[in-house]
């Protein structure tokens, strides 16, 4: 059974190696999410090999192995309050699944992370922490190395025809979205800071000319620095001053106290701060960081721009079209402020968080929050440019926690957060109380030090970037593993252990490693099943949108067949198998057009009965049902029914009421449809498209008076320019 061991030691090894360096770069372009879906299904995949090489390890040694760490009762009251929630969630179903296109943060992906980390601090200890240490290092700069040179690839316009992005002015590289790469790195900078230091200590101590070795080491903070300034990330540039800030004088005080060379140690941190920081400036005077009024005066071209004005005496500011500006998604540069909307997002997460006393304690369940910001978003939302978004994250994810798992969660993340720091500063403070006794060398204490300074760093900076946005699959897996492997460095996990021995004969023991291999087979076999059916799913979801209905059957058929759990798939099939009624109804085949009228309806039903609280499945069948009204006329008073719900799960829509006002207008109800339209506007004041409706309507219910005020108060209180609008008043 020894062999046995250690091919399940070597499997787990391998397992950790593998996640270091493919998860962030795991993309495929078959996928309906290319980025987060693959990185997700190569963390389920990995977990699933070394949790399964873990227990193997265990049944041929006969013995229970389980570290003990000082974050035990933290990280269990965590994850508790995660399944409290997903257990009482409005939507179970993303509760433990995620968010269909992020999937980072259900139940699934956490009690993953909770393994790794049970994993790793409890096989790879400190009679092995080197061995494992430098080939997950490798591993992680070797992958980090090429994510970032293939963002200043995209800077430079390598794949700027694939995306509709401007990837060139916003690089994210492998990582799907300029924020999450700038975290990606930040999180690693202060650790490959930690590696150039050592690498001089290193010189000191055999008192030999390593340069070669020191300029190799210089490369990977400035590779890192220069990508996160092509992301035009200010939350990454923030957590990058902060911790950058925080490395550096933990550095100089430690290395004042060091050892008995202290005088060189310190001598050299302070050159080797020199050194980077010039380089860094030199980064930031030629790239700037994406904000013009500091550009203005920190870049070249700013610089330049202002000197011509000054020559040509014109103005002093430089054209906005002159500087380099940030270029992204809405919510950073859309045409409202970004913090103006962040301030209405962030308000919807209290207001879900306080909608009851359930709430209040355990959140609307797991990874709920689009469902949460629907029903509790402020009115004040509707005015800015993306009062029609779904936003299926706080952009803060303390807040994110606070709305989706109320009290319990936010404290108990804090506490885990705030248990792991009191542990590294408490680390730190030890570790400095012995270089002020010790009288010998202590440099290679400094060096051990030293690194474990620049991980939690990183590990830092993730608190910060999260404060703006949310965690996605790589910087959580760094969120969960960046402390075991401290503790690794800092704890005696050999003699930490929960040790439970236990007999059993070798027929017994090649049983259950059959068991588990056959477990472990089926388990892989499902991922690749899963990750299948998004292939075809996404495949039948763009033939859809390219209106080819009749071919895009087939793929969301096969996707519904093996993964029946996913909503999403059926309210994709659903969609299509409408479409194809209708053409069916067009061809006056009566039969098959009832036949497919009726598995859409089915199909979307499904969709609903596995996500009820999902209001865009309800939107969706109100699509469907008022698509084939045509084909039977009764199917309009469904439709209503369905957009009725809606309402209620998301009452600050005005889409919602404006579609309501279409139904029962066509139906008749003149006057229902005004009252629908009057809410429409009072929610949302300047929504053109009801003020038009209300002027048809008025117009039909013989009111031609109010139809004339109606526009004029458009006219008068939201847009005076409006030419068609002008028109109807002449």
């Amino acid at each position: 059974m020894e062999a046995i061991e250690n091919v399940c030691q070597r499997i787990i090894r391998i397992g950790f190696i593998l996640l270091a360096f493919l998860i962030p770069l795991l993309l495929t372009p078959w996928n309906y999410e290319l980025f987060e879906y693959n990185k997700m299904m190569g963390v389920y995949l990995l977990t699933i090999l070394i949790a399964c090489a873990w227990i193997g390890k265990m049944i041929a040694k006969k013995e229970i192995r389980i570290t003990q760490t000082p974050l035990d009762i933290p990280l269990v009251l965590f994850l508790l309050s995660q399944l409290i929630s997903a257990i009482f969630s409005i939507d179970p179903h993303i509760s433990w699944f995620g968010y269909y296109s992020r999937f980072n943060g259900g139940m699934l992906s956490l009690m993953s992370y909770g393994i790794l980390y049970y994993a790793f601090v409890s096989n790879f200890y400190k009679t092995t922490e080197k061995s494992i240490g430098i080939s997950l290092l490798r591993a992680l700069f070797s992958s980090a190395t090429l994510v970032a040179l293939y963002g200043i690839a995209e800077h430079f316009g390598i794949d700027k025809h694939l995306w509709v992005q401007d990837v060139q002015s916003r690089v994210f590289s492998t990582l799907g979205q300029p924020n999450w790469l700038a975290a990606y790195l930040v999180a690693l900078m202060p650790l490959s800071l930690s590696f150039l230091v050592n690498a001089k200590l290193n010189e000191i101590k055999s008192k030999t000319n390593q340069f070669p070795v020191s300029i190799f080491y210089f490369l990977f903070p400035s590779l890192f620095f220069l990508t996160l300034l092509f992301t035009r990330s200010r939350s990454g540039l923030i957590a990058f001053t902060i911790v950058d800030i925080a490395f550096w004088a933990t550095l100089f005080f430690l290395s004042k106290r060091s050892t008995e060379n202290k005088g060189l140690a310190l001598k050299s941190n302070k050159l080797l701060f020199i050194i980077i920081h010039s380089v860094f400036t030199c980064c930031v005077f030629f790239n700037g960081i994406g904000i013009s009024n500091i550009d203005s005066w920190i870049t070249a071209r700013g610089l330049q721009q202002k000197f011509i004005s000054i020559i040509n005496k014109e103005a002093t500011q430089p054209k906005e079209s002159d500087i380099a500006s940030p270029v992204g998604p809405a919510l950073e540069t859309g045409g409202t402020e970004s913090g103006e909307i962040r301030k209405y997002v962030w308000q919807g997460a209290i207001n879900a968080w306080r909608s009851s006393p359930k709430t209040f304690l355990i959140g609307t369940g797991t990874e709920t929050f689009a469902w949460a910001f629907y029903g509790n978003k402020p009115i004040a939302h509707n005015l800015t440019s993306e009062w029609d978004f779904l936003y299926n994250k706080a952009h803060n994810e303390y807040l994110n926690f606070l709305a989706t798992t109320g009290i319990f969660g936010l404290v108990s993340y804090l506490f885990f957060i705030g248990s792991f720091i009191y542990i590294c500063i408490q680390m730190i403070h030890d570790q400095y109380k012995k270089l002020q006794k010790e009288k010998h060398n202590l440099s290679f204490d400094i060096r051990h030090l030293t690194l474990v300074i620049g991980i939690f760093m990183g590990w830092l900076s993730l608190l910060i970037t999260n404060f703006f946005g949310f965690s996605v699959v790589i910087t959580q897996l760094f969120f969960f593993l960046f402390p075991a492997a401290i503790l690794i460095f800092t704890h005696d996990s050999e003699k930490a252990r929960i040790e439970k021995s236990f007999t059993m004969n070798s027929s017994l023991q090649k049983k259950l490693l059959a068991l588990i291999t056959g477990i472990t087979s089926i388990a892989i076999a499902g991922v690749f099943l899963f990750w299948y059916a998004d292939v075809q799913f996404a495949k039948g979801y763009r033939l859809n949108k390219a209106g080819q209905y009749a071919q895009g059957y087939a793929p969301l058929l096969l996707a519904t067949t093996i993964n029946p759990l996913e909503p999403l798939y059926h309210d994709e099939y659903a969609i299509g198998l409408s479409a194809l009624a209708l053409a069916a109804a067009t061809q006056e085949d009566a039969t098959l057009a009832g036949t497919l009228a009726k598995r859409a309806i089915t199909e979307n039903e499904e969709s609903i009965r596995i996500s009820p609280n999902n209001v865009n499945f309800w939107k969706s069948k109100t699509k469907i049902l008022y698509a084939l009204a045509d084909y039977n006329p009764s199917f309009r008073l469904f439709a209503r029914d369905a957009l009725i719900t809606a309402e209620k799960l998301s009452p600050m829509d005005p889409k919602i009421l404006y579609n309501l006002a279409i139904i029962v207008g066509q139906s008749g109800n003149i006057p229902e449809a005004i009252g629908y339209l009057k809410k429409a506007i009072e929610i949302k004041q300047n929504y053109r498209d009801a003020y038009y409706a209300l002027y048809i309507f008025y117009n039909e219910n013989k009111k031609p008076t109010e139809a004339r005020q109606i526009i004029e108060t458009y006219l008068n209180s939201v847009d005076s320019f409006d030419e068609e609008f002008k028109k109807l008043v002449e």
